[in-house]
């Protein structure tokens, strides 16, 4: 068969053919020979024909990773905030939290140095973090729990078994906190706070170089499974009215980070909030877009230098930001 030239090309048809050459070559994974003896043109035409439509974007290509997507992230999180350390899973982590746990726990390893004194709450995230812990030798570390026990059934999400199960990877101490996380009144509080082994453990929590932490949501209908029928619903309406979104260490904040400093935060015995800021390493372990606006009140008030968390809910906190 006698093949065209491409003088004889319609030049009201040169889109169409080019459409035809580029679909056959790159989509359908044909070869060039196979194209030519098909619409009857050349080898070589066939060639021309194809880095004319690359020229003319009739093809485009895109060379990317989801990791990249993850990495653009989190400098975008760095240079918004200022923070030290961001690591983003490509996965999502309300589906499967694996890949979200091993990057906190490689951070966190890189964070504990020879005598550290790593304070730790509690929740989902912070056990998480702790079971992908590979085994470290760190004996002159110590473990100090920075938040009052749950002492409920799930035992797997409390303070208690944490920092043991943390003490055990690392060949160290630990401090546990001999209260629970919420008393019945303020006064009680204020009576256990003054207690020797209590004000001992906060103060060391306190002064902790680093502090392993989640980051709970409140909203409407919900105040986090730390706080399960702990906050009565006058006591939670009052947080909403106050402006709370989240709460970090056990504190409410507001979304520019500010504390909420409600009746309910008095029966509560944790690390104190003003000393969160003085702590030089806070790693903050949140994933859901329902977190959004408690991850973006903890970042607004500087209360995170590290944060850990996925793609979705890291587009959907830069997205609040208007970034």
């Amino acid at each position: 068969m006698r093949v065209r030239e491409e003088t004889m090309v319609d030049r009201d048809q040169l889109p169409l053919l080019l459409l035809q050459v580029a679909r056959a070559y790159w989509v359908d994974d044909r070869s060039q020979a196979d194209i030519a003896a098909e619409i009857g043109y050349s080898r070589s035409m066939v060639s021309r024909l194809l880095k004319q439509a690359r020229e003319l974007g009739v093809i485009k290509f895109s060379v990317g990773h989801p990791l990249e997507r993850a990495f653009e992230l989190e400098r975008a999180l760095t240079d918004s905030f200022g923070l030290a350390q961001v690591r983003i899973s490509v996965e999502d982590a309300e589906q499967d939290a694996s890949d979200a746990a091993r990057l906190a726990a490689g951070l966190l390893g890189e964070a504990i140095g020879s005598d550290c004194v790593l304070g730790m709450t509690n929740g989902h995230s912070v056990p998480a973090v702790v079971h992908a812990m590979s085994p470290l030798h760190r004996p002159n570390a110590t473990i100090v729990q920075s938040i009052g026990t749950i002492a409920r059934e799930n035992n797997s999400v409390d303070s208690p078994e944490i920092c043991r199960e943390l003490a055990q990877h690392l060949g160290a101490s630990y401090r546990l906190l001999p209260a629970p996380l919420v008393v019945r009144s303020p006064r009680v509080a204020a009576a256990l706070r003054r207690e020797e082994a209590v004000s001992m453990t906060l103060a060391m929590a306190g002064h902790a170089d680093v502090m392993l932490t989640g980051i709970g949501a409140t909203t409407r209908t919900d105040d986090g499974v730390i706080f399960d029928n702990c906050i009565t619903p006058a006591e939670h309406d009052e947080l909403l009215r106050a402006g709370a979104v989240g709460h970090i260490c056990g504190h409410h904040v507001d979304g520019r980070g500010h504390h909420v400093d409600s009746r309910f935060c008095q029966r509560l015995l944790a690390v104190p909030f003003e000393r969160l800021k003085g702590i030089p390493t806070v790693i903050a372990v949140a994933w859901g877009r329902g977190k959004a606006p408690a991850i973006l009140g903890c970042l607004h008030g500087g209360l995170v230098s590290a944060l850990v968390t996925d793609v979705p809910t890291a587009q959907a906190v830069l997205a609040l930001e208007g970034a």
